[in-house]
């Protein structure tokens, strides 16, 4: 159970947010104060007290006319800092985040990733993968949905050497491969560092891991009817672990592509 004092914390920082950022960097007097924030002198003072209350300010020695964060007053500061980046963040990519399907995306991966998404701008979208893709050895992803750049951006990587690629398709997408890429695909499955496998449930989503020589990166693709709605990337351990052992359950499921 949340304790009183917490969420008393959290409330005097949601409302006293910008009075406490006018504490972070130097001792103030109540009148600097007034001044800065343009605050009535009543105002300051309840904030002041309400401070005190929690132990997050405390006067300056020995006038005690100075107000200053104590250090839990800082480190609380620090935390509400990074919970405002996060809503906002949350805010600004409401439409891509809700395009996903309830219950298939780990808060793991949600936490710190990096967000790329434009509806007028879609290649946006395209750019971390596309980039991350350049310096990778190694390449494995789940493929709902696949374009012509996608083979050529692959072939170009292979070419040039040190790479290997895993790939598991939908049934469906395999099909319309058939249909429209057929030259492509086959082309790709040339080279002897590439595999593929093919799954017969709906993929919510590309999921993709993209091994380079000191690091890793885990990154989910979405899509709404057929382009590109945008992309999450993540390089904590923990969003990795969870992209690796969700590819893993698709992998155990799926088979192994051996021609049409």
């Amino acid at each position: 159970m949340v304790s009183t004092e917490a969420e008393q914390l959290r409330d005097i920082f949601s409302k006293r947010y910008r009075l406490i950022e006018a504490l972070s960097d130097e001792p103030k007097t109540k009148p600097d104060l007034v001044n800065e924030l343009d605050y009535s002198r009543s105002t300051i003072n309840r904030a002041i007290d309400e401070l005190l209350d929690v132990k997050c300010v405390e006067p300056t020695q020995p006038a005690e006319t100075e107000f200053q964060l104590t250090m839990a007053g800082q480190a609380a500061l620090q935390f509400h800092r990074e919970y405002r980046a996060e809503t906002e963040r949350i805010q600004a990519n409401t439409a891509l985040l809700n395009t996903l399907p309830a219950d298939t995306l780990d808060k793991a991966f949600l936490a710190e990733a990096d967000v790329y998404s434009s509806t007028r701008t879609p290649d946006i979208a395209h750019q971390p993968g596309t980039e991350l893709l350049e310096e990778a050895s190694r390449m494995i992803g789940t493929a709902p949905v696949v374009q012509r750049s996608y083979f050529d951006n692959f072939i170009e990587r292979l070419t040039e050497g040190g790479f290997e690629l895993e790939l598991i398709l939908e049934t469906s997408l395999l099909e319309a491969i058939e249909q429209n890429y057929e030259d492509d695909f086959a082309a790709l499955m040339e080279f002897d560092t590439v595999d593929a496998y093919v799954i017969g449930e709906s993929l919510p989503y590309a999921l993709w891991l993209t091994e380079q020589d000191t690091s890793t990166y885990a990154g989910i693709t979405v899509y709404e009817d057929g382009g590109v709605k945008g992309t999450l990337v993540n390089d904590t351990s923990a969003a990795i672990a969870w992209a690796r052992a969700q590819y893993s359950k698709y992998r155990e499921t799926a088979s192994k592509f051996e021609g049409y």
